[in-house]
């Protein structure tokens, strides 16, 4: 991936936080449901956090030395439609699971919306990465659904979207950092 303007390049680094934020709450919400939430894993999920976000932060630092491109507010507007429509679908589920007294699917139902709204933003975006977080993301919800005990299906499924979030945010930070690399090299011939 080359990355060409500061603007690219913040933006991954800002999808990386997300990711990154996202993926903490699904790993301790995990926990929580695992019974497994004390000192010792709350500190794992920060000191993860941390790393995630004091990388994406240095990308945000160095996306000031590269030139800027005005901002596209049809990107900006779509980006909140594509949100709209998966928190709505995230409400409607949880309330009708729970009506239906289905609650143990919940968790794998919602890892698949996430995966789902994927799509959209990596057109959005620019961003085909997206597309492989999407992929695995509804692959697990299918999986996680499948294949894991209801008695302990929502506690694996939310520690398998925690972790998928986190490893994208790594990944989009590394390629990001690559991309920042060649731009600057770029920049100095």
């Amino acid at each position: 991936m080359k990355i060409e303007t500061g603007n690219q390049l913040s933006g991954r680094a800002t999808g990386a936080i997300f990711f990154a934020g996202f993926g903490a709450l699904w790993i301790l919400l995990s926990l929580y449901a695992k019974e497994q939430l004390n000192a010792a894993t709350v500190s794992g999920v920060v000191v993860g956090l941390a790393l995630l976000l004091l990388a994406a932060t240095k990308l945000i630092r160095e996306s000031k030395n590269l030139p800027r491109v005005p901002d596209d507010p049809a990107v900006g507007r779509a980006f909140g439609w594509i949100n709209t429509v998966q928190w709505v679908a995230i409400a409607v589920v949880a309330f009708g699971f729970a009506k239906l007294h289905i609650d143990a699917y919940v968790m794998s139902a919602i890892t698949g919306i996430v995966g789902l709204h994927m799509f959209p933003l990596a057109r959005v975006f620019r961003y085909a990465a997206h597309y492989a977080t999407g992929t695995v993301l509804v692959v697990w919800a299918a999986a996680s659904a499948l294949f894991v005990p209801v008695d302990t299906m929502q506690g694996t499924s939310a520690l398998g979207t925690g972790f998928i979030l986190w490893l994208s945010a790594a990944v989009t930070l590394v390629l990001a950092n690559r991309g920042a690399r060649q731009a600057d090299r770029g920049l100095a011939c």
